[in-house]
């Protein structure tokens, strides 16, 4: 019995490889088109309108500004590069309090600043510009000094610059973003094409 399920087996496996080998190979018939007039071709990009360049603290404001504008706006940011800008400073402070202080005497003065918070090595140090051009740079300093603070320094920064991609802008949202970009010093709006969100 063992020895005719052994002879069965075998020819059953030399069945299926003899017809594996042997047999005519048949073409696999391609599906046919339906109605290829109605294939379109989708685009990657669309119509954005850029706004840029602009730094860190630049770029955070404009978000919110443009967020309160148009709550339901579609936008993205990209990067587009860095420069080199300059810092107007007064050197991080022992600890936040006494940094807090020196910021109220500035205010006293009319002078806009505020704490660095999110840097180590610059923690409680007191921000106050940051400048595309050094002879601003040099000018603010200079005004500074006038009014008694002799402590500022200016440092040259490599800074990363970013835009906002204004997805699928209305004739009305580019009448706003132009009137917007003209109070963000450094800034220009471009007409463009970007990723789909």
């Amino acid at each position: 019995m063992k020895i005719i399920f052994i002879i069965l087996l075998a020819a059953n496996i030399a069945y299926i490889v003899g017809t594996q080998y042997y047999s005519p190979k048949q073409a696999v018939p391609l599906p046919a088109q339906t109605n290829p007039e109605k294939i379109k071709l989708v685009s990657m990009h669309e119509n954005c309108l850029m706004w840029g360049d602009f730094y860190e603290e630049q770029i955070r404001y404009a978000e919110k500004v443009l967020s309160e504008l148009r709550p339901n706006l579609a936008f993205s940011l990209e990067e587009s590069g860095g420069t080199i800008m300059y810092w107007l400073y007064i050197a991080p402070h022992a600890n936040k309090e006494t940094a807090n202080r020196e910021i109220n005497k500035l205010r006293n003065l009319g002078i806009v600043s505020f704490r660095v918070k999110d840097d180590k090595q610059w923690e409680n140090a007191i921000s106050l510009g940051i400048f595309y051009d050094r002879k601003d740079a040099l000018n603010q300093l200079k005004e500074l000094e006038k009014k008694g603070v002799s402590h500022a320094k200016i440092e040259n920064r490599h800074v990363p610059l970013r835009k906002i991609a204004i997805h699928n802008p209305s004739v009305a949202v580019k009448e706003q973003l132009q009137a917007l970009a003209e109070q963000f010093d450094g800034t220009k709006l471009v007409q463009g094409k970007c990723e789909r969100l």
